[in-house]
């Protein structure tokens, strides 16, 4: 039985990235277990690599499907959304995970899914903390990375990841509620119902994580979070959910997506509840706070100040002055100062260059090295 299906779309005709989802996957498949699926979907303009790769291979935990744009099954220009709507019938898994071309994620994601279920049987949908990745050549000086270090296995409550997610409630740059397809794992049965309850398909919006992360926590009924990282994100020194200009603005919520993730994600969140009917009251203070800490992301002042005018400049338009009260961003980066490494609050602090990693699949290698086993939580909730 195929437990877990880890779909991986390729876009564009890079070869950059196609080298970055071979070195992951080589690296996935070096794991002893049989029990999940690898699922490229290439809709870039060159598939051959991508084949040539899948034949030397010769694992049939790998599968490399190209949708046929030549056939017209599916059009040269089509959505994220589209592509990844494209790619769930073809999967075989009890459970779906995606990610972009320039992440990983761990297959033994199935051992703690096993260990899971056989606790909460009627689990949906499963979180963990996932960890991010500057790419070298994205790098604007040191970069720390911030590794949670912690193993337990929490059940959250439904309510609490509303307020999460739909009100900002303690949210970073972005709402503090990771349940969703993308670095997630839902159910198939869990995703059927999503389908069948929006629109007749998984993913609408042409930002399809922020789509499946609101969809989710409205349906799943039971979800799982572990502490420990599972995946990685690499980051390219872009917004993490960019949308393109059709997508980039919404009569009366003068925001844009090029404002940054907070932005982003609320132009998202904000097209959803209304293609819905979702009305909320009070969510607006949380979100105006997290645009100040988005501005606090910024990694040189130039920056800083270029993001705060224009996140002030749309709250003002949007609330009024009264709305900059609770918009106090500061920047506190000091490029003579070194920055904290070491351990505090159950994380981990250290220089990205330490090991001299040059892709996710490498730098999840290593801090699966220092993190709690996987193997071992199984026992350790005995």
């Amino acid at each position: 039985m195929t437990l877990l299906s880890i779909c991986i779309p390729v876009f564009g005709h890079s070869p950059g990235s196609q080298a970055a989802v071979i070195d992951s996957v080589r690296q996935m498949l070096g794991n002893a277990r049989d029990d999940f699926q690898i699922l490229i979907g290439d809709f870039s303009s060159d598939t051959e690599p991508l084949s040539r790769f899948a034949s030397q291979q010769s694992d049939p935990r790998l599968t490399v499907m190209s949708p046929g744009l030549a056939s017209g099954e599916i059009g040269a220009a089509a959505s994220k959304a589209a592509c990844w709507n494209w790619m769930i019938p073809h999967t075989r898994g009890e459970w779906i995970c995606l990610i972009e071309a320039s992440d990983y994620a761990d297959p033994d994601i199935c051992a703690v899914l096993e260990a899971t279920l056989k606790r909460v049987p009627q689990a949906d949908a499963l979180s963990w903390s996932r960890a991010g990745y500057v790419w070298p050549a994205a790098r604007a000086g040191r970069e720390i990375a911030r590794i949670g270090t912690g193993s337990s296995l929490n059940l959250p409550q439904q309510k609490d990841m509303m307020q999460k997610l739909f009100y900002w409630a303690d949210a970073g740059a972005r709402p503090d509620c990771f349940f969703g397809a993308w670095h997630g794992a839902v159910r198939r049965e869990l995703l059927e119902r999503i389908r069948a309850a929006f629109s007749n398909v998984y993913f609408e919006q042409e930002a399809p994580e922020t789509d499946s992360l609101c969809k989710t926590v409205l349906m799943a009924q039971c979800m799982v979070y572990w502490e420990r990282p599972l995946s990685v994100q690499g980051l390219a020194g872009t917004p993490e959910h960019a949308l393109p200009e059709a997508e980039a603005r919404l009569e009366g919520f003068p925001f844009t997506a090029g404002m940054g993730n907070a932005a982003a994600i609320a132009l998202s969140m904000e097209r959803f509840k209304q293609r819905y009917g979702i009305e909320l009251e009070g969510w607006e203070a949380g979100f105006i706070k997290a645009c100040a800490r988005d501005c606090e992301t910024a990694t040189s002042g130039e920056e800083f100040h270029t993001r705060k005018a224009a996140y002030a400049q749309a709250i003002t338009q949007w609330r009024g002055k009264k709305g900059l009260a609770g918009f106090k961003p500061e920047f506190r980066r000091n490029p003579k100062l070194p920055r904290f490494q070491g351990l505090k609050d159950k994380h981990l602090h250290f220089d990205m260059e330490m090991d001299r990693t040059g892709s996710a699949a490498e730098f999840y290698r290593l801090i699966n090295a220092m993190l709690f086993p996987v193997h071992l939580l199984d026992d350790k909730l005995a």
